[in-house]
């Protein structure tokens, strides 16, 4: 519509309003509205006196019948009451959206790296026990992270309970759920406080377990918890391993790691210092990543460690998380990430413990090794060293 036509229409406007026009005008003109919806809603506005054009307002409008004048008058109130109704009703649906899309957003970031600490975690401060599968709900409002906790006994990996970590915003809360609501600890690690000691020193410390060990029957599967009278590297525990067991008798599911916190409580004068679930540090080198190629079983031991390592540096990162994971796990509540990291940058990592399992007598054949100065048997059950063809679960829900 050219600004001349625009003029003579918006005239024709005022003029239907004021009654100046002639039957057959207004006739016409109600025809042009009724073709025309931008031009009927100027005369709506007119009419609504939501524009100045015209000292009247409805009243003027003399060229228009009496219906005609509510109906527009209507259909404007309604436009305004559907108009303020759909805004009020879109803009909290869009804030909603919107809220919701963040919330799963950023929940799955936080998700990545609470259940990596979380499985960190726990697999560094309790000898023997891994994360098996999960379940989770992802948000920042709240998410939760359930995993399943498992305990190696021969070939067999059983349910030790759960472990729960929840967040609300950035605020993280985590606890074990052990099955039967306790976890009885049984696997204990003696601290190298020196060299060389005395074998009667620590004889307490070993005689209970090997007598274990030899009145359990044949055909049984145990836990074993061993310490060294001195640091060893990954190596040099295969060597002294392999000297009694061959590796397809045993499997060591778990490694007790020198951090230097250990060594400021052997310093307190503690005496022979037993390190339990909680105190002791390390791994199971099964739960680390090593990326897509395969490793070797007793090879690579660089690569382990590497893996160690880098698990160890990715928590300093995440010291404050590691902070409220650990705050469950660990009697002091705090790990000591950094300082732990900073004295195996230095001294490297240093073995003085290890967790077996496998078949009774062949673990008993380890009675004979003098540098072993303390054992702690743990879990025990019948054989089941041998892989069954077919196995499985069936849960009842």
């Amino acid at each position: 519509m050219t600004s001349r036509n625009g003029g003579e229409r918006e005239q024709k406007l005022l003029a239907y309003l004021r009654g100046d026009l002639t039957g057959e005008e207004a006739k016409q003109l109600g025809e042009e509205l009724a073709d025309d919806e931008e031009y009927a809603e100027r005369l709506e506005r007119l009419l609504l006196g939501e524009e100045q054009g015209t000292d009247g307002g409805p009243e003027a409008a003399s060229g228009l019948s009496e219906a005609r004048q509510r109906a527009i008058v209507r259909r404007g109130k309604w436009k305004n009451r559907l108009t303020a109704s759909f805004y009020a009703f879109a803009i909290p649906c869009l804030a909603g959206v919107l809220l919701l899309l963040v919330n799963g957003w950023v929940g799955k970031l936080m998700y990545d790296d609470l259940f990596r600490v979380a499985r960190d975690m726990v697999n560094f401060t309790q000898p023997g026990v891994s994360v098996g599968s999960s379940g989770s709900q992802v948000g920042l409002l709240y998410g939760s992270i359930d995993m399943e906790l498992r305990e190696q006994v021969g070939r067999e990996a059983k349910n030790a309970g759960r472990f729960r970590s929840t967040n609300v915003l950035w605020n993280v809360s985590a606890r074990p759920e052990w099955t039967g609501g306790v976890r009885e600890q049984k696997l204990f690690f003696r601290y190298p406080l020196s060299s060389g000691e005395p074998e009667e020193d620590t004889a307490y410390l070993r005689t209970p377990a090997w007598t274990t060990l030899e009145k359990l029957p044949e055909g049984t599967v145990s836990q074993l918890a061993i310490s060294f009278d001195s640091f060893l590297t990954y190596d040099q525990y295969v060597k002294l391993v392999s000297r009694h067991i061959i590796s397809d008798s045993q499997e060591t599911v778990w490694f007790a790691v020198d951090t230097g916190v250990e060594l400021k409580q052997a310093d307190e004068g503690l005496g022979n210092l037993l390190l339990g679930p909680g105190d002791v540090w390390g791994f199971a080198e099964r739960a680390l990543d090593y990326g897509t190629a395969p490793i070797q079983v007793n090879g690579e031991s660089e690569r382990r460690m590497a893996a160690f390592m880098g698990e160890m540096k990715y928590l300093t990162e995440q010291k404050s998380l590691a902070r409220d994971i650990g705050s469950a796990l660990l009697p002091g509540g705090d790990p000591h990430i950094e300082e732990r990291y900073r004295y195996l940058q230095e001294k490297g990592v240093r073995i003085y413990g290890a967790v077996l399992t496998g078949p009774t007598k062949e673990l008993l054949r380890l009675k004979e090794e003098k540098a072993i100065t303390a054992a702690f048997v743990g879990k025990i059950d019948w054989w089941n060293w041998d892989r069954p063809a077919a196995s499985g679960t069936q849960k009842s829900w």
